[in-house]
C-alpha cells in the first residue's frame, strides 16, 4: 500500500536529514516546514523529501492539516505522522503499516513513560482519562505524535484544530467515526519537554469544547 510519512517541522535542521533518510525506506516523506527560521527546508530537501512551507509559523495542528490534505489529495493509502526531534524512530514505522494492514483504521504510537517527570506522567494520565472518556475510547496512550490512518478513515475526521490540541481532537474524532484503533509500542530513545501542562490544559478544554 502506498503510505505516506508526514513530518511538521519548525527549526528541526540538526534532525531532519536523519530522520527522513531512515523513514523513506516505508514511503514517500512529506515534510511540513512550518516557517522554519532555520535551514529546515534545504536539509529536508537534500534528504529527499517533498517539502510544503508554511510562509507564516501556523503551529502543529495546521501544519498536520496541510501535511492531511496533500496525502490525501495524492491518493496514499495509508498516512503516519511522526515528529522531527528524534524522539520517534522511524525503525518503528512498520509496526503501524502492519497494523493497518491487519484492518485498523487508526494505530497511535504507545510511549514508554517510566523515565519521564512524575508530572510529566501524571499529566499524560490525566489528559489520558479524559481524552478515553470524552471520546469513547480506550487507548493506552493518546498524546503521542507517532500515529497512523488508513486514507478512508482520515477523510471522515473533522480537524479544526492549529496548535497541539489536534493530539486530542484526532482521537476523539476517532471516537466519533467509531473507528477501529489501537496502540503499538514505540521506543522514545530521546526525551524532549514537548508539551507543557498548559498545552494539556487547552487540550482538555478545547475537547469538552468541541464535545459539549
Amino acid at each position: 500500500m502506498k503510505t505516506a510519512i508526514i513530518i511538521p517541522a519548525y527549526n528541526e535542521e540538526k534532525t531532519i536529514a536523519d530522520i527522513i533518510k531512515k523513514a523513506k525506506h516505508y514511503g514517500d516523506v512529506i515534510v511540513i516546514n512550518d516557517a522554519s527560521r532555520d535551514n529546515t527546508e534545504a536539509a529536508a530537501k537534500k534528504a529527499g523529501a517533498k517539502v510544503v512551507t508554511h510562509k507564516v509559523n501556523s503551529g502543529l495542528g495546521c501544519a498536520l492539516r496541510t501535511g492531511f490534505k496533500k496525502a490525501i489529495d495524492s491518493n496514499y493509502s495509508i498516512i503516519i505522522t511522526m515528529d522531527a526531534d528524534g524522539q520517534h524512530r522511524p525503525e518503528d514505522i512498520k509496526k503501524f503499516i502492519d497494523k493497518i494492514g491487519e484492518g485498523y483504521d487508526f494505530v497511535l504510537g504507545k510511549r514508554d513513560l517510566s523515565k519521564y517527570p512524575i508530572v510529566k506522567k501524571f499529566g499524560n494520565f490525566f489528559l489520558r482519562s479524559m481524552t478515553n472518556m470524552l471520546s469513547s475510547t480506550n487507548l493506552s496512550d493518546t498524546e503521542s505524535g507517532f500515529r497512523a490512518f488508513s486514507a478512508g478513515a482520515l477523510k471522515k475526521l473533522d480537524l479544526k484544530a492549529e496548535r497541539y490540541e489536534i493530539a486530542t481532537e484526532i482521537v476523539y474524532e476517532a471516537g466519533r467515526n467509531k473507528l477501529k484503533c489501537c496502540n503499538v509500542p514505540v521506543s522514545s530513545p530521546v526525551y524532549k519537554k514537548g508539551v507543557k501542562i498548559r498545552d494539556g490544559v487547552k487540550n482538555f478544554v478545547y475537547l469538552l469544547k468541541k464535545r459539549y
